[in-house]
């Protein structure tokens, strides 16, 4: 029994290169299930996406498409842009401001909070887009709450 879990263990701790694949092919499922609060050791895909998602370097990016997200509300371009719904976008400018400054600044932040923000930005039918200023402000408060620790 204890040699099974120990097994077990290592196999979600560290896992191989077919997980690291699948969990890059099926990033958009696992983050919804990361958002959605499923455990990342529950499989070797959902772990390595968490870990993924906690690296400082996806953090900074993701900390990047927000403020590129601000920049197009602020400043929309050509028609051929997928455009932000502006006045929910700057209505929670600081909001999102404080989301990109938490994910560079904060050494260690929760990967469910994470993916709860890379869905929010990728999500073409979401309050980014399509929605209203506190549907939004919802989204953001939740994000930016289950990415702390404590």
């Amino acid at each position: 029994m204890v040699a099974q879990t120990l097994d077990e263990t290592q196999r979600v701790l560290s896992p191989g290169r077919v997980a690291r694949l699948i969990a890059r092919v099926r990033r958009a499922g696992l983050d919804h299930a990361l958002a959605a609060g499923e455990d990342p050791l529950a499989s070797p895909q959902l772990a390595v996406r968490a870990a993924t998602l906690t690296a400082a370097g996806t953090r900074t990016m993701i900390a990047g498409q927000i403020d590129d997200l601000l920049q197009a509300a602020e400043h929309p371009r050509g028609n051929w842009v997928v455009r932000p719904q502006r006045g929910s976008v700057l209505a929670n400018a600081q909001a999102l401001g404080d989301a990109a400054t938490l994910l560079r600044e904060t050494p260690l932040l929760r990967a469910r909070g994470i993916a709860m923000l890379s869905e929010l930005l990728h999500d073409g039918a979401g309050p980014v887009y399509l929605g209203d200023a506190t549907r939004l402000a919802r989204r953001l408060d939740a994000a930016s709450a289950a990415m702390r620790l404590a």
